[in-house]
């Protein structure tokens, strides 16, 4: 018996062995429930809608902020989802300031109303060694990089962690978070404590499997696995806004590898070198800062 899911004029498909397709070049950007649906499947009505996800993240390294904005094209472009990044609303930031930026933004994700969206958190270097740092009693301040200092945010991570962290522990609404790391320059290793509470995903090897996760449907159940074509780890690269994607992770691993000490050379000793300062609560106190915009 199969199972469809409406994609625009496409769907993914789960034959009789299991495997479903999903056109790449259409934007699955609706979930029809179908005729008739294994329980745990179909999806509520008011579900029927383009997700979206807020993406947190570390600036480790200007290669690795690149990664992350071919990220979020990839979601964008194959994935039919609104992707919410401070790299690409510098006139929000410019309006509300970084902490209350992130923080509506959290809001609005969580909403009750909201309840398919989702907050991804990629985790690296940084993640790790800021979340270290604040549970030290340093609010983060203790770890600060040089893309802080370019950003005119400064330092959102430490206050991201100090507001996500709370809600990711709990089990209520533990569904409504994704924790992710990019294999072969990033690991397991630095996904910080509390966010372990949670499956980690690899990507883009398990890219298919955070994609059903921002559906929420199940990927699988006994007898029966859910695909989609074009999203899996040696094909997410066949369309260009995956070849790019790929083309900027294989980038920063060339990187590291040429230079087996890049975290340590992104770190900076001194805050006081334009850096926005933090609270022992990881909130950068930038109420008073005057942001200004910048494109990318």
């Amino acid at each position: 018996m199969g199972v469809s899911f409406g994609v625009k004029r496409q769907h993914v498909e789960s034959s009789d062995d299991g495997v479903g397709r999903l056109g790449p070049q259409f934007l699955p950007s609706t979930v029809t429930p179908p005729d008739t649906t294994p329980e745990g499947v179909e999806v509520p009505e008011g579900r029927r809608r383009r997700r979206r996800v807020l993406l947190i993240y570390s600036p480790d390294h200007p290669l690795y902020t690149a990664v992350v904005l071919r990220l979020s094209s990839f979601l964008m472009a194959e994935c039919g989802t609104d992707v919410v990044l401070d790299l690409l609303d510098s006139a929000g930031l410019g309006r509300l300031g970084g902490v209350r930026w992130l923080d509506w933004h959290r809001e609005q994700i969580l909403e009750p109303s909201s309840s398919s969206d989702k907050i991804l958190i990629l985790c690296s270097r940084g993640v790790q060694a800021k979340w270290r740092a604040m549970s030290a009693g340093g609010g983060g301040g203790g770890v600060v990089l040089r893309q802080d200092l370019c950003s005119p945010t400064g330092d959102l991570l430490s206050p991201a962690l100090g507001l996500i962290v709370p809600g990711l522990v709990r089990a209520a609404s533990l569904h409504r978070y994704i924790v992710a790391y990019f294999e072969g320059v990033c690991s397991e290793e630095d996904v910080p404590e509390p966010l372990r509470v949670a499956v980690r995903y690899r990507l883009m090897e398990q890219f298919e499997e955070v994609f059903f996760r921002i559906l929420e449907v199940e990927w699988q159940w006994p007898g029966r696995l859910n695909r989609a074509q074009g999203l899996g780890r040696h094909e997410y690269a066949l369309c260009p806004s995956g070849e790019a994607l790929r083309a900027a992770v294989e980038a920063f691993r060339a990187h590291q590898w040429q230079n087996p000490h890049w975290f340590q050379e992104e770190l900076v000793e001194e805050e006081s070198e334009g850096r926005v300062g933090s609270d022992d609560a990881g909130h950068t106190l930038l109420d008073t800062h005057t942001e200004t915009s910048h494109t990318f």
